[in-house]
Formats: structure tokens, sequence, C-alpha cells
């Protein structure tokens, strides 16, 4: 292992860190130290990583804008690799864009619907990257993103890199088979896009984050957005029945643990009170789980991704 260190450190030179805490990389603000830490901001240095960690058999966690995660205690062993390529091609005349994975979708939704492109409003204010929100299912309002892509180049867990069309990655809400399998997307092809009014547009995305304000926490309070999946409709075509629904219920409100706790005015949302590990969080969210299991007789399942060794190998 030394000498594949020493490899590593060979290969990527100063850009390669060692020991870095993943607290800071992660919205909820929870993770110990990554053995080795690299951002690449260019498609070949990502796929050198990809390869380089593929071909001597080390552990490699990949993350995009860190939202909908938290890292163990412990740290990870291995290369913890984030996507930092910020690239956008805006086809103006045909109304569709080309989008690297690690482009910040809160920021693209902003600026396709400057552009009078609709109608992706609805993720106005989702945390996160472009790749990540699009193979976890990410959405709202009874949409999903992947509704608005045509398809995506992706690096297979083999080293293969293709283009796809979305199709293929098998998303659906909040989980992908292109994530099981570990398909990294790479860049982002959307179909071309409706046109409408800017200030149309531009007015329902000030809307919906006033709405998010209302019920998501401040940024003193760190958290990962909602930790439990909807439940499925119990007709077809119907909204989803919400967890925080059932959490509400079930007074997950006044539930804490160590410096994690639910968020006073979403059920479904564990915050970061300051102090709060792993540990606290994993505590907090199995006795949410076990209190509607119990109440419901509903199990719940997570959306927010926990990572550590264990789970990672």
């Amino acid at each position: 292992m030394k000498t594949i260190a020493k490899e590593l450190r060979a290969t990527f030179g100063s850009g390669l860190r060692e020991n870095v805490q993943l607290a800071p990389h992660t919205w909820i603000h929870v993770g110990g130290p990554a053995e080795f830490f690299l951002e690449v901001h260019d498609e070949e240095t990502l796929l050198q990583a990809l390869n380089f960690t593929r071909e001597h058999g080390m552990p490699c966690t990949f993350l995009g804008g860190g939202s909908n995660v938290f890292a163990d205690d412990d740290g990870l062993d291995g290369l913890v690799l984030v996507n930092r390529i910020e690239i956008t091609d805006w086809r103006e005349s045909a109304h569709y864009a080309v989008v690297s994975a690690g482009y910040d979708l809160d920021t693209f939704v902003y600026e396709a619907s400057e552009r009078g492109w609709a109608d992706l409003t609805f993720a106005a204010g989702i945390p996160g990257t472009i790749g990540g929100g699009l193979v976890g299912g990410a959405g709202a309002y009874g949409q999903l993103i992947y509704e608005f892509v045509e398809r995506a180049r992706i690096c297979r867990p083999d080293g293969t890199v293709e283009t796809v069309p979305v199709e293929a990655l098998g998303i659906q809400y909040r989980e992908s088979e292109a994530l099981e399998r570990g398909d990294i997307v790479l860049k982002v092809f959307f179909r071309p896009f409706a046109q409408a009014k800017p200030e149309t547009l531009l007015q329902r995305i000030e809307e919906i984050k006033a709405d998010r304000r209302q019920k998501h926490p401040p940024e003193n309070l760190p958290c990962a957005g909602s930790f439990f999946k909807n439940l499925p409709p119990s007709e077809p075509g119907g909204w989803r029945i919400p967890a925080g629904k059932l959490l509400d219920e079930c007074n997950a409100k006044s539930m804490s643990s160590g410096g994690a706790a639910v968020f006073e005015k979403h059920a479904n949302i564990i915050v970061n009170t300051g102090s709060a590990t792993a540990h606290d969080i994993n505590t907090l969210a199995d006795r949410m789980a076990a209190a509607v299991q119990e109440k419901h007789g509903i199990k719940l399942v997570r959306e927010v991704h926990y990572l550590s060794n264990k789970h990672n190998a």
C-alpha cells in the first residue's frame, strides 16, 4: 500500500491532499478524514484518477456537491474524488445545453430560466450538482430532472466511457440503476427546451425558493435535505405520501441524539446543531424509522447516503 500511495502522490502532485476532513465538504458538516483527497477540474484528470484506483484496487469514493451524504466519523480509506468540473455549452439557437456533471444544479436552473428555457423551475433551490441530481433521481413537485435529459456521457466501473440515452441510467424517484452500478456521470445532454417568458420563470423560482426558506433550516443549522424517501402514491397518478407527515404523527420533531436533532419545522430533516457525529445521525435516524414502523407499520427508506469504509466496500 505504501508503494501505491507513493505512486498516487507522484501521479497527481500538489493537487493531492492527505488526511483531509470531510465535514466541510458535506452540507451537513459531518465526516472524518479522507486518507487521500483530490478535487478535479477537468475530465482528463477525473478519468485518470478513476483508472488509477481501479487498476490498483484502491477504494474510491466519488463526491459531487456533498448535499445528500454524510461520512463516517473515522473517515474513509483510499481516495475521495470530488468533481469540480463546471462547464456549460449553451446551444442558443437550438435551445438546449450540454453541461458537465459537476455544474451546480441551482445555478443551471436559474441560467436556463433567464434564457426563457422552460421549465426546470421545480428544481430551484435543490442543492448539489447536475450529475448527482440526475443519477440520484432528484426533483420536486412531482417532476424529476431526468425527464428533461436526452443522454449522458458516463464512465462505467470498468473504465469504459460512452454516451448513452438517459433511459439506460434506469432513473426513478431518488434512485437509479446507474448509481447502483457505480456509473460516474461526466456530461449531461439536455433535451431542447420549450420557450417561455424569462420574467415568468424567474418569478416562479423566487416563489419556490421562498417556500423552501419557510420549510428548510437556516444556514446555521446544516442539513442533508430530506432524510427519508417519500412513499409511493396511494393511487396511480397521485402524489407521493410525505415521509415527513408520518414522522410528524410520531412526534419526531422532539427527537434528538447528541448533536443531531430533527428540525422543528420539518419532521423529515435532521440538522447538525453544532457537534453532530455520524453516530448521532445514524442513531437518530434509526429511532425515527422505528417510530414510524411501530405506529404505522411502514418501513422508511433512507434518501441520504452514509459513506463509510464498510458501506463502500
